[in-house]
């Protein structure tokens, strides 16, 4: 396997992370590969209450809900993963497994899994993982060949190792950058229409761009990174973004460079504040260049030399939306506007119902309701456009 196809490949990846891309045609690149005949690409929230798939090959609709709805708690392959994936903490570098090394042939064939579904639909020969994303949740990857094909190999795990921090990242960049909705237009100046705090910076934590809500994190009093200007003797001034601890700032810049330079996939970290408290927390991933205004006519893969900063304060609570704004915006009544406020400031239905004076029926009424009137599928949805208007 050439180098070159691997980059052409997380380009590609990065490429859909800002929806300048199709994740099919990610899940349709890996498939080739690992040779694979089929497999899937699918995100579940953090409770694993619902599900997106990115990619399921030509797979039936009716299939796709038959394994999520029966036999995905008989899947022994997956089961397994999982396991050892939560054992290995959230954290741990992640690693391809093969359904061989992990449930031996004579116990998956026999299994209720693949007697009535895998054998019908080619799951015979499976090799993936879970990959977890922090708020973005799990991401799935499964793909497979039938009876008839030679077993996945170790081979084939090291490719699919290489990929997969991109993945991670690239799917923790979606989560931030596009909830619920694409960027229309490429280019930086989309950034600063978005809620979420965006910097852009070279390898030298040069500023080239940040949006408003990261100027205001940085201009914060309590925030642990700063905005610095400053001009040397015959030269122009620069802007550059500083930790404000050195030990802070050298990790920053560290994984800045490597992500930029290095070809890694990013990290995250938490910046102290003068106090010494954790203030601000970074994500550090490759900058898609869909989202730059560099090569206007290259949308692809990520732009060399850069990284993209995605900043959270997390000292300052969020306050809830206007009541009155999602009145105006989607039609609520005054009692759903209060319960959307209540729901996406963590407040259980329970609780609401309690604090309303109601019974716990009602506010499940007026949760579809609103769930109806914003256009979102369930709470976490909603939780993600409500905190664009935050």
């Amino acid at each position: 396997m050439s180098e070159d196809r691997l980059l052409a490949l997380t380009e590609e990846i990065y490429d859909a992370a800002a929806d300048g891309g199709s994740w099919s045609d990610v899940g349709r690149s890996l498939s080739r590969l690992v040779e694979a005949r089929t497999g899937w690409l699918v995100i579940s929230d953090p409770g694993r209450r619902s599900s997106e798939v990115l990619y399921s090959a030509d797979w039936p609709a009716g299939d796709i809900a038959t394994y999520q709805t029966h036999y995905r708690s008989l899947d022994l392959w997956t089961n397994r993963v999982a396991a050892l994936v939560t054992r290995a903490g959230p954290d741990a570098r992640p690693k391809a497994r093969i359904s061989g090394h992990l449930v031996p042939d004579v116990e998956y064939t026999s299994s209720e899994f693949y007697t009535d579904f895998g054998k019908r639909v080619g799951l015979r020969h499976v090799i993936g993982t879970i990959l977890p994303l922090g708020a973005a949740g799990l991401m799935a990857i499964g793909l497979h060949r039938p009876d008839n094909d030679p077993p996945f190999e170790v081979a084939d795990a090291q490719l699919l190792d290489y990929l997969l921090p991109h993945l991670r990242r690239a799917v923790q960049i979606r989560h931030r950058l596009v909830p619920g909705s694409s960027l229309a237009a490429p280019g930086v100046g989309a950034l600063d229409a978005l809620s979420t705090a965006v910097m852009v910076v070279d390898t030298e934590m040069r500023l080239l761009l940040a949006n408003a809500a990261a100027e205001a994190i940085a201009n914060a009093g309590s925030a642990g990174i700063r905005i610095t200007r400053w001009t040397l003797a015959g030269h122009s001034s620069q802007v550059t973004v500083t930790a404000l601890h050195r030990e802070d700032n050298a990790a920053l810049g560290a994984l800045v460079k490597a992500t930029a330079l290095g070809g890694s996939s990013g990290g995250a970290l938490r910046i102290r504040n003068q106090s010494l408290t954790p203030a601000t927390a970074a994500l550090v991933a490759p900058l898609p260049r869909r989202l730059s205004n560099e090569a206007p006519g290259e949308l692809s893969g990520r732009v060399a030399g850069q990284a993209l900063l995605l900043l959270r304060d997390l000292l300052s609570p969020l306050a809830p939306p206007n009541p009155d704004t999602l009145r105006n915006l989607f039609g609520l009544t005054p009692a759903e506007a209060e319960v959307a406020r209540a729901i996406c400031g963590g407040v259980t239905k329970s609780s609401v119902a309690a604090s309303r004076g109601l019974r716990e029926s009602t506010v499940r009424t007026q949760v579809r309701s609103i769930l109806a009137k914003t256009g979102t599928a369930n709470l976490r949805d909603l939780e993600r456009l409500l905190a664009t208007l935050r």
